[in-house]
């Protein structure tokens, strides 16, 4: 919806989703992302190397094909940019001088125009993901949906975003971001 009300704006829009395929597709990512805590528990994915791993993938992108985009004159719009691996951070409890290792790697990316965080209860974001046929089984726990919406709340808070409650529904919480786009 955010690309095809910019069209009609008249805006040139290229959207990317991070992160890559290829760093999706890794041991180590499928392993964190099907048990986030039990992963990192076990020692089998670190959250500092993951997130330092996360980070590289999307500077890629952002070097060889954003940067790009946005010099053609383009309006970009990214899913999870970079807020994203800095959460997994925070739902981690990773302390803040171990956080602060990735603050030279957080420098090297250009600053949004505009951070858009949405938010909804762990109960619904659990549902959510339960209710698409590929995740039916998802098996996180209804605790680590708690982790991440407070997560990328504190991010969002700290950071400037534009926290949308999307219990709203889509229609009510596109039109609660339009404004903010129009800015841009």
């Amino acid at each position: 919806m955010t690309r095809a009300y910019l069209r009609a704006c008249g805006r040139t829009v290229r959207g990317f989703k991070l992160p890559s395929r290829e760093l999706k597709a890794s041991r180590w990512f499928r392993t964190y992302n099907a048990d986030p805590f039990g992963s990192v528990h076990a020692g089998e994915v670190d959250p500092l190397a993951m997130c330092c791993a996360v980070l590289g993938d999307r500077l890629m992108t952002v070097r060889t094909r954003i940067l790009p985009a946005l010099r053609a004159g383009r309006v970009v719009v990214v899913d999870r940019y970079l807020f994203t691996p800095l959460g997994e951070l925070l739902i981690h409890r990773v302390p803040a001088e171990t956080r602060a290792v990735v603050e030279p790697l957080i420098a090297c990316f250009p600053a949004p125009d505009l951070s858009v965080f949405t938010t909804v209860s762990a109960q619904e974001a659990s549902a959510r993901v339960r209710s698409r046929p590929a995740e039916r089984d998802d098996p996180l726990t209804l605790d680590v949906y708690e982790h991440r919406v407070d997560a990328f709340r504190q991010l969002a808070l700290s950071n400037g975003g534009l926290l949308l409650d999307t219990a709203l529904g889509q229609r009510r919480t596109f039109e609660e971001l339009m404004p903010h786009l129009a800015k841009t």
